[in-house]
């Protein structure tokens, strides 16, 4: 079989379509990066104000009117339980609005001083710079032994 190809002389300039996303990619896995910093820093503030007030939380139950002010709590209660906690991200994918983490929250329980530690993921989706939806499956915090290995 013959085939005839015509070459152009002319040069062209190809832009990949997906650009657009790819850049939305890096600057959504960063900005999930610093989020996590913020909440090693225990700067709650900082923490609420990446979340739009209308965030819808997968993982809670209701109504989903009060997500954020219910996530604002429950991280305000673990950091007075756990008040070294720490988180240290291990891995994140992102693809344009939505950045996956795993991670793993650690430190010593203001009672009984025992190390603790949970762990698991969470999907963000994120639209113009504000987190607007959480997916999460975390395990329950547990106290760790000497003999447990690490997630």
């Amino acid at each position: 079989m013959t085939m005839d190809i015509k070459v152009s002389t002319h040069q062209y300039r190809v832009e990949p379509a997906h650009r657009g996303k790819m850049d939305q990619t890096g600057t959504n896995r960063e900005f999930v990066k610093r989020h996590f910093e913020a909440v090693n820093r225990r700067d709650v503030q900082t923490v609420l104000g990446n979340m739009r007030p209308d965030l819808y939380d997968h993982e809670l139950q209701g109504d989903h009117k009060n997500d954020l002010r219910e996530g604002a709590q429950r991280l305000q209660l673990l950091m007075k339980q756990v008040p070294d906690l720490t988180v240290d991200v291990r891995d994140v994918i992102a693809d344009g609005d939505k950045v996956v983490v795993r991670a793993v929250w650690s430190g010593t329980d203001a009672v009984s001083q025992r190390k603790v530690e949970f762990h698991g993921f969470v999907q963000w989706r994120i639209v113009d710079g504000k987190f607007v939806e959480r997916w999460a499956i975390v395990t329950p915090l547990a106290e760790l032994s000497e003999d447990m290995s690490t997630w």
